[in-house]
């Protein structure tokens, strides 16, 4: 065959028997499969040399393990940001022509995907006739846009409806979430799915019986088709898809709506017109802030998964100067909620475990709910049972500290009890191998205290995860005053294998998400004792983009473990914040939150599921012996006393350096308190409002003392103008208006 005129870098050109071509892709540069530049100029170039050189069939797949295509390359969107709107168009057209190659070319296509197949790269994927997905478990396939605040802009919106439906290609779309390579075979989203090995091998045979039958070019036409839903199943989605969608993005997100509404208009229409629809709806959602802070966002994770928590300069592999240790038997000492949680996520991980608790009771009933958790289905919200009897043998339990002696990682997760939280850890170092690393699951124990009690204290951390374990990402990974590099990497790196997001810490009280989340929770009991309604507290600040209001949050948290957090942080900020006489109060007259039925608002059942179902009407006469004079308060000065005091906190953190920059401390907002995204993190909403702006709306509240104060910073920022983000991430400094 001859060879394209110009060498490719991210294509290679294969014949295979009977005439059959295969495109292998490899994009070099990149940890993952990427439509970059080069890759679309070398796809049109290769096509461009099949048309004079065509084959009976073609076969796409890719040259590099666990990796199909990930779709476009992030790290070139910023171009887009100062793009017109006409130009958006024309690149989303052209994009989505090149792609349509495949399925107008005369010789039938196969994609072959094995590894991740997400936004662009399943949008190619549809493009061609036929596809096969692998049964290996890192084979996902999905479109991903909407969590960059985009919707699919090279066809995803016009093939996959005409493809799977319109209802699951909503659903798809419209949730970015990912689906895996045996859900999309049972979605009609690929033909079939078969082992790694013979999927080549299964693509030639469907080749060939495409070219026997003719039947990819009937099909073809038949994709072409719109799709006229009657007006009940118009409104039955409505009512139901478009309900959720609106439930779950509370009008913050326009992304998932704009895609709900685009398929719906699109589905009666001819490819041509579906096509415009698309384009018209991918540039103005590029020209939104809540874009360009998604985007933010996600960079933020991927420059979280590529180090090791020690700086630009030390990066995840073993090197000479730092030992990075690939973490294999981990145990767990504890086996309460949080113990159990964070044995389900190493079970879950792939790791025989090690569970150990003295009370044989407890760990007895432990182990079925770990199970359950461990094999829980995200996408059919469930626990597969299947999988259960799977991940039985992966976890093994013992009543005795010794049966850990061959561990190379212990996490203690014992009650929040400092003695008995040094005793354990004192017992754990003397039963493992000096090279096993120690950590402490705590979210109140200085990690000095107790680090005193090893011999060698340079193997011990904090390693703070957030309950609920499955469903919060952010784990803090705290140094201790000896703690070493190598240990904070290898705790990094083990953090990560868990699929968590570890920010690293500097010891210090509340450390960093506590520390930022006192104030916050502070100013909303100050709010009650003016007279404001709790109801319209929370309300304010779910309306603001958070997933509870802070009222909510205490009673989901227990009254009882923010009174001893509260004493932790009194101590630690007490010269600006003043601990509540409320909480105390609360916690004595046994109004705990859910897990009593009763806290600032009464519920239906108890426990971590328990549903709100009034305000508590007796809370005013509680509150009444520590009420203070009541204020004439706005809706927006109840948002800014709510979440400015979570802005000066994070501007006090970065001069203690508790963290490294100001992105550890959006990344870990978003991740551990759910502050919106779409305002790119607490530090990022600071930058939308201008530090000039922020110490004027202070001014207002100067009559509440050191906690509404503008720290040194802050002043420093309103003079020079500087944003408080991290100046090479200019572009992404805006957020929704508030």
């Amino acid at each position: 065959m001859p060879e394209p005129i110009a060498p490719l870098n991210t294509l290679v050109i294969e014949k295979l028997s009977g005439g059959i071509t295969a495109i292998g892709i490899n994009v070099p540069g990149c940890s993952q499969n990427v439509m970059n530049q080069d890759f679309m100029q070398e796809l049109e170039q290769v096509f461009a040399f099949l048309q004079q050189n065509p084959p009976r069939g073609l076969l796409v797949e890719s040259l590099r393990d666990d990796s199909f295509l990930a779709g476009a390359d992030i790290g070139q969107i910023d171009t887009v940001w100062s793009l017109p709107p006409a130009r958006l168009k024309e690149l989303c057209d052209h994009g989505r022509k090149l792609l349509g190659t495949f399925a107008s070319s005369p010789w039938p296509s196969v994609a072959v995907i094995d590894g991740v197949c997400l936004g662009g790269g399943l949008e190619l994927a549809l493009a061609c006739d036929l596809r096969i997905a692998t049964e290996n478990h890192k084979t996902i396939l999905g479109m991903p846009e909407v969590k960059l605040g985009l919707l699919p802009g090279w066809g995803g919106t016009v093939r996959l409806p005409r493809l799977i439906g319109i209802g699951p290609a909503i659903e798809l779309i419209a949730s970015g979430d990912a689906i895996t390579g045996s859900q999309a075979k049972t979605l009609g989203l690929v033909d079939a799915c078969v082992p790694v090995h013979s999927a080549r091998e299964s693509a030639c045979v469907l080749i060939e019986q495409a070219i026997a039958t003719g039947d990819y070019l009937k099909r073809r036409s038949e994709l072409q088709l719109p799709h006229i839903l009657d007006k009940p199943e118009s409104d039955f989605l409505l009512a139901t898809t478009g309900a959720v969608i609106v439930g779950r993005t509370k009008g913050n997100y326009p992304a998932p709506m704009v895609a709900f509404n685009t398929i719906m208009q699109s589905a009666a229409k001819s490819t041509t017109e579906a096509a415009a629809l698309e384009s018209k709806a991918f540039s103005e959602l590029a020209k939104t802030s809540v874009a360009k802070q998604l985007v933010r966002v996600y960079r933020l994770g991927e420059r979280n998964r590529s180090d090791c928590g020690l700086g630009k300069s030390t990066q995840l592999t073993p090197n000479k100067s730092l030992r990075v240790n690939e973490l294999q038997k981990p145990s767990i000492v504890g086996a309460g909620i949080m113990g159990a949680g964070i044995t389900a996520r190493h079970v879950r991980s792939g790791f025989v475990t090690k569970l150990v608790d003295i009370n044989a009771e407890a760990l007895g009933q432990s182990i079925p709910t770990i199970l359950e958790e461990a094999a829980w289905d995200r996408y059919y919200q469930k626990t597969n049972q299947e999988r259960v009897g799977e991940l039985t043998g992966r976890l093994m339990s013992s009543t005795q500290l010794s049966s850990i002696a061959g561990t190379d990682i212990v996490i203690e997760s014992v009650i929040e009890r400092t003695d008995l939280k040094r005793q354990v850890l004192a017992e754990i170092e003397t039963t493992v191998s000096p090279s096993t690393i120690i950590c402490t699951n705590t979210s109140t124990n200085p990690i000095a205290t107790l680090a005193d009690v090893f011999s060698d204290p340079t193997r011990f951390c904090g390693m703070h995860f957030f309950n609920p374990v499955r469903k919060m990402s952010l784990v803090e990974v705290i140094r201790g005053p000896d703690t070493s590099d190598s240990t904070v990497a290898s705790v990094v790196l083990h953090a990560k294998r868990l699929k968590k997001v570890p920010v690293v810490v500097q010891d210090s009280p509340g450390f960093l998400v506590n520390r930022v989340l006192t104030p916050y929770l502070h100013e909303s009991v100050e709010l009650l004792r003016e007279g404001v309604d709790p109801s319209r507290i929370d309300k304010v600040s779910r309306r603001f983009g958070m997933p509870l209001g802070p009222l909510e949050l205490y009673d989901m948290v227990g009254l009882d473990t923010a009174f001893y957090a509260g004493l932790v942080m009194a101590n630690a900020i007490g010269d600006r914040i003043d601990a509540s006489p409320v909480i105390p109060a609360l916690v004595k007259a046994g109004w705990l939150g859910r897990k009593t039925g009763t806290g600032f608002y009464t519920y239906k059942g108890t426990g971590h599921d328990a549903t709100i179902e009034s305000v508590n009407e007796k809370l005013n006469d509680l509150i009444d012996p520590y009420r203070l004079a009541e204020q004439q308060t706005t809706d927006e000065q109840i948002r800014d006393r709510l979440f400015l005091p979570m802005l000066l906190e994070s501007l006090l953190v970065l001069d203690e350096g508790i963290v490294r920059d100001g992105c550890d401390i959006d990344l870990a907002v978003i991740h551990a308190l759910g502050f919106p995204a779409f305002r790119g993190g607490v530090l990022a909403w600071g930058d939308y409002l201008g530090a000039a702006e922020i110490v004027r709306r202070l001014d207002q509240f100067n009559y509440l003392g050191p906690r509404m104060t503008p720290p040194a910073r802050l002043l420093a920022h309103a003079e020079s103008g500087r944003p408080f983000t991290l100046v090479e991430e200019s572009g992404s400094h805006s957020s929704q208006a508030t």
